[in-house]
């Protein structure tokens, strides 16, 4: 049970149902709708003795929110709190006296608000459609911290996506001047040892998706310095699955040598114009 507290939403099956009634929620089904939904897709969960109190809470909990709390499902609650079902089974999952001190308290709280009205239904939220930041074979240069210049080149651009993603890869450019078209028509990928367990590490790609949201608030100035073609298509789902925040670009280069140093220099090596080719099955 991904557990981190006493509290009713301290744990991960909480947190993921909430989550999945409310994009639901947002997207104008109606409670009842969802709930049954929720409870068709989850069968396996709620017949897990160690989650299903949590399903239950967070269903009712999100009810709650939108003024559509169900009778039935309040009656519930109530009996699994009042007969003390979900203290034993903290009790038998090794929880101390403190623990079980506070959970009583979240439990008889949770009850009383449960049976308290609320004022009015939570609003639902517009979801936002964003466009990426920069077009698919941009090839962007930035200023590192030695004043040279880093060079990356954007693989794939969203638009009109919740994200709006670009996927970038960084390269081993790292030069006085401004690169050139042809700097990145030759250019490696950047490749950094990554520590996957004690003393076993792998090569990793420098290539990792970034979200239009967090562009404001970075304080790296990108610059597109050319255009290549990029025939290849990508999607998150499939292709480099990792996203980053756009600050970590130059600073990857910046620490390049110091990862050398502490995991060693990678094995392989891969040109960036291999990324840019179609990938045939």
């Amino acid at each position: 049970m991904g557990t981190w507290g006493t509290g009713i939403s301290s744990n991960d099956t909480f947190d993921d149902i909430t989550h999945e009634f409310f994009e639901l929620y947002n997207e104008g089904l109606e409670p009842e709708i969802i709930t049954s939904r929720l409870i068709s897709e989850n069968k396996d969960l709620i017949g897990e003795k160690e989650e299903c109190n949590n399903f239950w809470f967070a269903l009712a909990s999100a009810q709650w929110e939108c003024k559509a709390l169900q009778p039935e499902l309040l009656k519930q609650i109530t009996a699994i709190v009042q007969s003390g079902n979900d203290i034993a089974l903290w009790q038998a999952l090794g929880a101390d006296k403190s623990e079980l001190t506070k959970r009583r308290k979240v439990l008889d709280k949770f009850l009383v608000k449960l049976n308290t009205e609320k004022k009015s239904a939570r609003r639902r939220k517009k979801k936002i459609f964003r466009d990426s930041i920069f077009q698919k074979g941009n090839c962007l240069t930035f200023k590192l911290e030695n004043d040279c210049y880093g060079g990356a080149m954007v693989l794939e651009s969203e638009q009109q996506t919740e994200y709006g993603m670009n996927l970038i890869a960084i390269t081993t450019i790292a030069k006085p001047t401004r690169p050139t078209t042809k700097d990145f028509e030759s250019a490696d990928v950047l490749i950094q040892k990554e520590q996957t367990m004690p003393g076993k590490y792998v090569d990793r790609e420098m290539v990792s998706w970034y979200y239009a949201e967090f562009y404001k608030q970075a304080n790296t100035t990108f610059e597109v310095i050319c255009q290549l073609e990029v025939k290849r298509k990508f999607h998150f789902d499939n292709d480099y699955t990792s996203s980053s925040t756009w600050d970590m670009i130059p600073t990857y280069l910046n620490r390049n040598e110091e990862f050398i140093n502490q995991w060693g220099k990678p094995d392989k090596r891969l040109k960036l114009n291999r990324l840019c080719k179609k990938k045939w099955l």
